[in-house]
């Protein structure tokens, strides 16, 4: 993937529509501030008025657009109409120190077993092979659009909290390219694909099952709401960016991780 300098044209593309894909980084934000370590200070953020209000807007934005919804539903998604945050800002506890209490009973304190947040967790640990390009092949796109993980950031790269943030940056950089005064076409193509890519060739496949999962995990609780929104987010954008639905099921596998990854950046 290349991000040479782009061609420029004197309009903004004509499949670009700046409220929709608001929408869209909003709700991708949003549901990475809520599944992210309390310990990185998320739960200030999560419980701020403009932060609640941007993403009841967003989902409500994109309840009514006819585009939004899915022409089939693969295994663990949900429908566009349970597309609520309500329900999870209702249920975010009411301090820091309860969210983090929380967390480490869902997720345990470096992994968790029952709900493993990270891709490669669904992949089968006899296929090292499959694994280790997964890895590399989502360290491909963040190095592609010069991202690094940050020194004190502590998870993996293909963890959840950092997949869905990458397309919150992608829709991000469409969005600048698409409003500039002298609108980037190229680049507004290079941003828009990526997003397409990504979440094709590595969210919709493993998201539903840890969705579900999550929701076994904390039944009633404030992740079991968000794992619901997340559920329903997921085949919504795969109409919004005509991606098919993922055939199969993924389920995290059982076997102890191998030790093809043990020089990968874990935690820094």
């Amino acid at each position: 993937m290349s991000t040479t300098s782009p061609n420029t044209t004197s309009t903004t593309p004509v499949d670009f529509d700046p409220a929709l894909n608001l929408a869209r980084q909003s709700v991708y934000r949003f549901i990475s501030l809520a599944l992210a370590d309390p310990r990185t200070g998320v739960w200030r953020r999560l419980v701020q008025e403009d932060i609640q209000k941007l993403v009841r807007e967003a989902a409500a934005i994109l309840r009514d657009e006819p585009a939004a919804v899915a022409s089939e539903l693969g295994m663990g998604e949900r429908l566009l109409l349970e597309l609520d945050s309500s329900i999870a800002l209702e249920r975010l506890p009411a301090s820091v120190e309860q969210l983090n209490e929380l967390f480490e009973k869902t997720f345990g304190l470096l992994a968790s077993c029952a709900c493993p947040p990270c891709e490669t967790e669904y992949i089968d640990a006899k296929l090292t092979f499959q694994r280790s390009h997964a890895l590399a092949d989502v360290s491909g796109f963040y190095n592609a659009f010069g991202l690094k993980l940050a020194a004190q950031h502590p998870e993996r790269q293909d963890h959840i909290t950092l997949e869905l943030e990458f397309m919150a940056f992608l829709i991000g950089m469409e969005r600048q390219a698409a409003l500039a005064a002298v609108p980037e076409k190229e680049q507004w193509e290079i941003c828009h694909d990526a997003q397409k890519r990504f979440l094709g060739e590595h969210l919709i496949g493993w998201t539903p099952a840890f969705c579900h999962l999550l929701a076994r995990e904390c039944p009633d609780g404030f992740y079991a709401a968000v794992a619901e929104f997340l559920a329903a987010w997921i085949p919504a954008e795969r109409a919004l960016l005509g991606v098919a639905a993922p055939c199969g099921n993924a389920e995290p596998s059982a076997i102890e991780r191998p030790d093809e990854c043990a020089g990968c950046d874990l935690a820094h």
